[in-house]
């Protein structure tokens, strides 16, 4: 028997209206004089799984043509939400299922896309590769607009036998340092496959697994995990421009007062309309949650706020392969229950990204060295014990790369949720 299990975040769409789905999967409404641009769409749908092993799909046609499948869990029932981004025609939907069934009645959520040609927009990445996993679709749609700045080099390294060349370096010290190194490099040019400029591209240096200490006290230097002898400016070789703490007279330190600065500058010189960053209550990572907090903290002392903040979850706590199924398929919305949220009822925005630039994301994430990582022996029997069971042909599984990012990040869609900029820095208040 499927466990029930329903998924729902507060959402505040423009438009909800009920639609049913007939016997041949014909999505069918009263409604007249829908379209689809200028839109985000979700439909909200109640399904029960079948059988064990086997995922569940819908594949969401258009006039009769497959356009994508989207995952859901198996051994479960409950509220799901389908993306239908990339529809063109709302009228002409036909829902083809898999290993489910679905309830005859269900909801159609509009929501209002953003203008994000109404100015810059910045993406906020806590280490390099999370905006290129998030929002490379994005980001490269307006690259003419579009600038990164990503908080820490991502130096830690752990064991020198999972170094990018094995034993390369001798200790852990100068392996964290070249790991650094490196991740800084990525992060100076791999966007630039996308058009982006290098002056837009910004590595603060600041390093990893040290965000949240940071604020906690802001004064106080926070030494490097992998190499005491670190300092941000290590990092911040191909920077174009300094950055405000680079003009210290001792240089930067990694301390949250020189990251707020960096933020505070940076902001006010860009003049960002949109920023683009984690979710704070969604995404687990706590580097993830505190580049959010110094976000909204560096917000309150600039003269320019943006209007508005998108929300993406990178890391998502006891979810492993999320979204679900092979690499193109579609991406629905996280599995959370979240009733509330200090947010407020938010916006969902989703961008549809076409085949050629998944490809191209492919090719973006295999440029960035953490992502070549290859599990162990373990994982990867249990990755192929699964995939084999699920049922889905061997040529649907892409093998672009070892890590599971390449199976859950390539999609037909980056979803994000909307929310107000002053909201966003409000939820960070004391209460």
């Amino acid at each position: 028997m499927p466990r029930v299990h329903d998924h729902y975040l507060p959402l505040a769409p423009e438009r909800d209206m009920e639609v049913s789905i007939d016997d041949q999967g014909q999505l069918r409404t009263d409604s007249t004089g829908l379209t689809a641009q200028g839109w985000t769409w979700m439909l909200e749908v109640h399904y029960t799984a079948r059988g064990y092993w086997r995922p569940p799909g819908i594949t969401v046609k258009e006039g009769g043509q497959p356009r994508f499948t989207q995952y859901l869990e198996t051994r479960q029932s409950g509220k799901r939400l389908l993306n239908l981004n990339g529809i063109e025609d709302l009228a002409n939907v036909t829902l083809d299922l898999q290993n489910c069934r679905l309830s005859s009645r269900a909801r159609l959520l509009g929501f209002p896309r953003p203008p994000l040609d109404d100015g810059p927009l910045v993406i906020i990445a806590p280490h390099p590769d999370d905006a290129e996993l998030a929002a490379y679709g994005l980001y490269r749609q307006h690259a003419e607009r579009a600038w990164i700045l990503t908080l820490t080099a991502g130096e830690r390294h752990k064991r020198l036998d999972r170094q990018y060349l094995p034993f390369l370096d001798p200790d852990l010290q100068s392996a964290s340092r070249r790991k650094g190194w490196i991740r800084a490099w990525n992060s100076a040019t791999t966007p630039m496959l996308a058009g982006l400029a290098q002056q837009r591209l910004y590595m603060l240096g600041y390093f990893n697994d040290t965000l949240g200490a940071l604020l906690k006290t802001p004064t106080e230097h926070q030494p490097s995990f992998g190499d005491e002898t670190l300092t941000p400016a290590d990092f911040r070789e191909w920077n174009l421009h300094p950055l405000a703490s680079d003009e210290q007279a001792n240089g930067a330190a990694n301390r949250g007062v020189d990251l707020l600065a960096d933020l505070e500058r940076l902001l006010d010189e860009i003049r960002p309309s949109t920023v683009v960053t984690p979710h704070p209550e969604i995404d687990s990572h706590p580097d993830h949650r505190a580049a959010s907090q110094a976000l909204a903290m560096a917000m309150r002392n600039t003269r320019h706020r943006p209007q508005r903040v998108l929300l993406y979850v990178n890391h998502l706590k006891s979810q492993r392969g999320f979204p679900r199924g092979p690499a193109h398929a579609a991406a629905g919305v996280w599995p959370v229950q979240y009733a509330q949220s200090r947010l407020g009822p938010a916006s969902l925005y989703s961008q549809p990204l076409d085949l050629e630039t998944q490809r191209e994301k492919a090719v973006a994430m295999d440029s960035m060295h953490d992502l070549r990582d290859k599990p162990g022996l373990e994982r990867r029997l249990k990755r192929a014990v699964k995939r084999r069971l699920s049922g889905i042909s061997p040529r649907q599984w892409p093998r672009y790369g070892q890590h599971d990012y390449f199976q859950t990040h390539i999609k037909a869609h980056e979803v994000f949720v909307q929310v107000d900029a002053e909201a966003f820095q409000a939820s960070f208040d004391e209460p």
